[in-house]
């Protein structure tokens, strides 16, 4: 069953006197915020994204979510289109310390939370150096996806399962359960998280840990994984 479908992603970037610290990860798009693009392109029943929110509470992002577990401070932002990436990127500032201690981020208009993720609590090391405001980049892409079969279980670690996948995997998520993955960039952060994926761009293989413990294949395709590609 293929969807087509966006996905979106968002990158903190914090400035030093060295450069940037870039941290990526993608998100949940609510069922709110399935809604709010879908008769955004055929009237103007909702009003536009105007911000980027951010908080600090710790619970995993699900597609009924209407707010941040606690929000502590919102910023309006920019909105443009890239018409030849199939991107809409917006972006907005923040200073290091309303950054400082956050867990989780969001997108919204007046009204709605059309997309939701949690990551690891921003600290004074990860903010070590900064300088000037910290900008994040939230970019909502064009992609397509499917519940993906054919998993194998790996030796990676436990509840580890993975399968072959040639395109770039931009976002997962359960189908049946509504849970967002969190994307993360190593097998070794994997095994400490549930509820993540890693894409190796060097085998094309995609291996997940389930937010709920898997003792089978038949376990994982009845979660329907949905994996979403560029």
């Amino acid at each position: 069953m293929n969807k087509f479908g966006i996905i979106g992603l968002y990158t903190i970037i914090i400035p030093t006197e060295s450069g940037e610290k870039r941290i990526t990860h993608t998100n949940l798009i609510t069922e709110f915020g399935e809604s709010f693009f879908l008769n955004r392109w055929i009237n103007d029943a909702f009003e536009p994204i105007e911000y980027i929110l951010i908080g600090n509470g710790n619970n995993l992002p699900q597609k009924t979510d209407l707010s941040l577990g606690n929000q502590t401070n919102k910023k309006k932002c920019i909105c443009e289109a890239d018409l030849k990436s199939k991107r809409l990127i917006l972006t907005a500032n923040f200073k290091a310390e309303e950054m400082l201690g956050t867990t989780e981020i969001g997108v919204a208009n007046n009204k709605i939370l059309i997309s939701h993720d949690r990551y690891e609590k921003l600290t004074s090391d990860h903010l070590t150096g900064a300088i000037g405001d910290i900008k994040i980049e939230y970019i909502f892409q064009l992609s397509t996806g499917a519940i993906k079969r054919g998993w194998t279980k790996s030796t990676e670690g436990n509840n580890i399962f993975y399968a072959p996948e040639k395109n770039e995997v931009v976002g997962v998520f359960e189908n049946n359960t509504g849970s967002g993955y969190r994307r993360l960039y190593s097998l070794q952060d994997l095994r400490s998280v549930k509820g993540g994926f890693f894409y190796d761009t060097v085998s094309q293989n995609i291996y997940i840990k389930p937010t709920k413990d898997a003792d089978s294949i038949v376990d994982i395709d009845n979660e329907e994984i949905v994996v979403q590609v560029k």
